[in-house]
């Protein structure tokens, strides 16, 4: 599955590839790949890490909803409304 993700630090979107591959008899490897970061190396690193952190938040509460149906609300909890970084 590939689509188009959100805005990266050049404000230029990237494009997101989700490949999901049968591992054994009962779980599913998954990789990422996202593509088309702007910008200069490090505008492109810091862009890097913040999706690679992104994708892991999203694949552990995924992970949790479908293991043990339980909703995290990981996105939400992760920018609370009204709270600014220090």
């Amino acid at each position: 599955m590939t689509a188009p993700l959100g805005i990266g630090a050049s404000d230029a979107p990237t494009v997101v590839e989700w490949v999901f591959t049968p591992y054994g008899d009962a779980a599913t490897f998954v990789s990422i790949t996202n593509t088309g970061s702007h910008g200069d190396a490090q505008s492109v690193a810091q862009q890097a890490i913040g999706s690679t952190g992104g994708f892991t938040i999203i694949l552990a509460g995924l992970k949790v909803l479908l293991e043990h149906n339980v909703q995290l609300n990981l996105v939400a909890d992760r920018f609370p409304k009204g709270l600014t970084e220090q």
